[in-house]
């Protein structure tokens, strides 16, 4: 593509026979959403003829917008593109506009290249999480030098800016949190103070970022640096577990700060979606991980007909049709639970949870009033969410639409994940859906990787592999965890399981 000025842009184009290819047994049907993500992923894209941009994956082709917490979820995406399709252009874009002091705001508008909204908003801070799955699922670790500075300039922004006495951290208002009109405080905020908030997933975001920083400053043998962060991580999880948790009822919430940290802080007793990243963070540990979970899990409050209400069903507040985040299904807030879930061994219910939410979207999909992937869903029908005015919500959302038919599709549902670092696949394979992936990029070689029968009544599971390079494939069953480690070579194979 070329510009008025002169300037060359590559040009993303959608070529199904670069990206990998899914199967499934029992719900085949899902194909046609994985499909279509990543038809609609290359279709939104924008080419910006403007010096230092790069091409970048957008919800909204054509606003002249870029949003931080879309553009991080949509990494988890384009990781499995086999390189065809990247939303790293989308950081690099905004890491370039950074402030000295570390600030990243919450969006820019690109033809001015300042904030899009109020100035000095923040959102929620994934980037060293982005950063680091990308590493782990592509192993190229090339971005670490660069972007390690910008990422800890923004973690030290909030330590210095966000922070109340009590030591956690707030929000400008609910909109710079992403959860727009949820009733957390005050929206929009005219003095964009947060109104005496501390919000529970500022603190787990903030925690993450630590607990991934040590991450990769491990990986650039930056060991002093890394136990630094290492130690933040338990910092702030423990301020988390001391401030935002309530024994009463086994759920953290948001509270009112007060002006001294030995005083009685307020909790809010409003239960939202955003507690779910204690979950994923590591603050919600044990017997608090399990209570929390069961919330979600409870058909009365967040477990919907299209799971996971934003807002549980029992608040005044909850709107059936959505209303935007007075009850929505979302999809960030979706992968992260269904995340927190299979990775602390909640594999069965996270691969339930994340059918239950992609039959609700493909009810959707094949509906012909409505079609496509949304913004979000509404909680208690098969249709598009509705806005807080009762209008729908936004189609052909890919962006983060893509978040539940890609990699939620792959990791959770066909339970494959990837460590391409360690050389290693895993395969969690279920009952209640099982197949594979052909025809992935892994670490400098294509590979296929596929479950071709399970029967756990006779102890029998065919796993099929094809590949361009060795490496290890560590297969699960829900019949037992104990791994069966095979050794995949350069050819194609069938392996004979005996469970």
């Amino acid at each position: 593509m070329t510009f008025q000025n002169g300037d060359v842009m590559e040009k993303y184009e959608y070529n199904k026979s670069r990206l990998p290819e899914i199967a499934l047994t029992k719900h085949k049907e899902l194909t046609a959403l994985y499909d279509y993500a990543f038809k609609t992923a290359f279709k939104n894209i924008d080419y910006i003829d403007k010096p230092g941009w790069k091409p970048q994956l957008t919800c909204y082709p054509g606003i002249g917008i870029v949003w931080q917490w879309d553009s991080c979820f949509m990494t988890f995406i384009t990781n499995y593109s086999n390189a065809s399709l990247t939303t790293f252009n989308n950081l690099d874009n905004m890491y370039r506009l950074q402030g000295d002091d570390g600030y990243i705001s919450m969006a820019y508008n690109i033809a001015e290249e300042k904030e899009a909204y109020d100035t000095g908003r923040i959102n929620p801070p994934l980037y060293a999480w982005a950063e680091w799955q990308h590493y782990i699922i592509t192993g190229d670790s090339s971005r670490f030098t660069c972007v390690a500075p910008k990422i800890e300039g923004l973690y030290n922004y909030i330590e210095k800016k966000h922070r109340r006495s009590c030591g956690l951290y707030w929000f400008d208002d609910p909109g710079s949190s992403g959860m727009d009109n949820s009733p957390r405080s005050e929206y929009p905020l005219r003095h964009l103070d947060g109104s005496g908030v501390c919000f529970v997933d500022l603190a787990c975001q903030q925690a993450l970022t630590a607990e991934m920083l040590g991450n990769i400053y491990t990986a650039l043998g930056s060991n002093q640096k890394a136990d630094f962060y290492f130690a933040e991580h338990k910092r702030i999880c423990g301020l988390i577990n001391k401030y935002h948790w309530d024994e009463k009822t086994g759920f953290y919430y948001d509270f009112f700060a007060r002006s001294s940290p030995d005083k009685r802080v307020k909790l809010i007793n409003t239960k939202t979606v955003a507690a779910a990243w204690t979950l994923l963070c590591g603050a919600a540990q044990g017997e608090r991980f399990e209570k929390v979970l069961k919330h979600f899990l409870n058909e009365d409050e967040f477990n919907t007909l299209i799971p996971f209400a934003s807002l549980s069903r029992d608040d005044l507040n909850y709107d059936p049709t959505g209303g935007y985040w007075l009850g929505s299904s979302w999809h960030p807030t979706d992968y992260v639970l269904l995340l927190a879930m299979f990775q602390n061994g909640y594999k069965k219910e996270a691969r339930n949870a994340a059918l239950k939410i992609l039959n609700g979207m493909y009810e959707v999909f094949k509906n012909p009033e409505f079609g496509g992937i949304w913004e979000a869903y509404s909680p208690e029908e098969y249709k598009p969410a509705t806005t807080e005015n009762g209008e729908l919500c936004k189609p052909e959302f890919v962006g983060w639409g893509g978040l539940l038919p890609i990699p939620a599709l792959i990791e959770i549902v066909l339970g494959i994940n990837l460590n391409v670092p360690g050389n290693t696949v895993t395969l969690d394979i279920s009952a209640d859906e099982y197949g594979g992936i052909k025809n992935l990029d892994f670490g400098g070689g294509k590979i296929s990787v596929i479950c071709r029968e399970y029967d756990p009544e006779n102890g029998k599971c065919v796993i099929e592999t094809e590949a361009e390079k060795e490496f290890t494939l560590k297969v699960k069953t829900d019949l037992s965890q104990n791994e069966t480690v095979l050794i995949v070579d350069e050819a194609r194979r069938f392996y004979d399981l005996i469970l």
